[in-house]
């Protein structure tokens, strides 16, 4: 296999995907070439095979691309870059990650239910499109208010049908509704309150999913209090196993089975537990 480099905007140093590569890349031997920037440049990008994007910096890319494709100009994110005829096309991983996750291990999600988003950032916004490609068409938003109303807009003007609820955090319990899923992306480590919260589960239907996007830490407090709650449970690293394949096919890797996928992602999170 031909040496790669893969470039990776982020604002805070290499993510835990990156790592995950770099380290099948070594145990694999393909020798691949990895570089982490904290701002986005176009210049950065002579040399690279792919690049990998913190969704925060997501509009400083945007306005270099002359095309975007629907799920990228609907929530205006994007998380990856990949060549297509000699120029870079973007690409948005996560919400076809999402969506295959959901298709495959949540075919019996309520539909007719509500969703709840924990979150108001850009990953919320493409949670909460995934979402509403699964059918659902009423979305609770909790966060901080000040920042969910420009998210709540963009995704309204892009979902056209769907209800979008801006919920504060501090009302959390309070809510009378029974939602079919809720899925975090908030570092919850940095909010105890928000995690107490959530694990009351007094808003969750008894048949409800809970799903994470936080791979760390891997004892994951709320998914273990969900399944106290007879919830049933969706683990972050179901997403990562998903967008791990996606990167490999737009990669022309063909070598690595889904299995092996599946044990190299036990082995790094065994070896890397904080």
């Amino acid at each position: 296999m031909s040496t790669l480099k893969i470039v990776e905007f982020r604002s805070e140093g290499m993510g835990f995907f990156m790592k995950y590569l770099r380290t099948l890349s070594e145990k694999k031997g393909w020798g691949w070439v990895f570089e982490v920037h904290s701002e986005f440049s176009p210049e950065l990008l002579k040399g690279a095979t792919a690049v990998k994007i913190e969704p925060s910096l997501s509009s400083q890319v945007l306005s270099h691309m002359k095309v975007l494709p629907t799920q990228v100009r609907a929530v205006e994110v994007v998380d990856s870059l990949f060549q297509e005829d000699g120029s870079w096309y973007p690409r948005l991983l996560l919400h076809e990650s999402m969506r295959s996750v959901l298709v495959t291990n949540a075919r019996d999600l309520d539909i007719r239910a509500p969703a709840f988003v924990v979150g108001d950032n850009e990953t919320a916004r493409v949670v909460s499109a995934a979402l509403v490609e699964m059918g659902i068409a009423d979305i609770y938003l909790i966060g901080d208010v000040s920042q969910l109303q420009s998210q709540k807009d963009i995704l309204t003007r892009s979902q056209l049908g769907v209800r979008f609820h801006i919920l504060p955090m501090e009302d959390l319990t309070l809510q009378s509704v029974s939602a079919g899923i809720v899925v975090n992306v908030v570092d919850l480590s940095q909010h105890k309150s928000l995690l107490t919260d959530l694990s009351y589960f007094n808003f969750m239907k008894g048949t409800g999913y809970a799903l994470d996007l936080n791979l760390f830490p891997i004892h994951n407090l709320l998914l273990e209090e969900a399944e106290r709650a007879d919830l049933r449970v969706l683990h972050p690293v179901l997403i990562a196993e998903v967008l791990t394949r996606l990167w490999l096919e737009r990669l022309k890797v063909t070598e690595v089975s889904t299995q092996e996928i599946h044990e190299s992602w036990k082995l790094f999170l065994q070896e890397n537990p904080s």
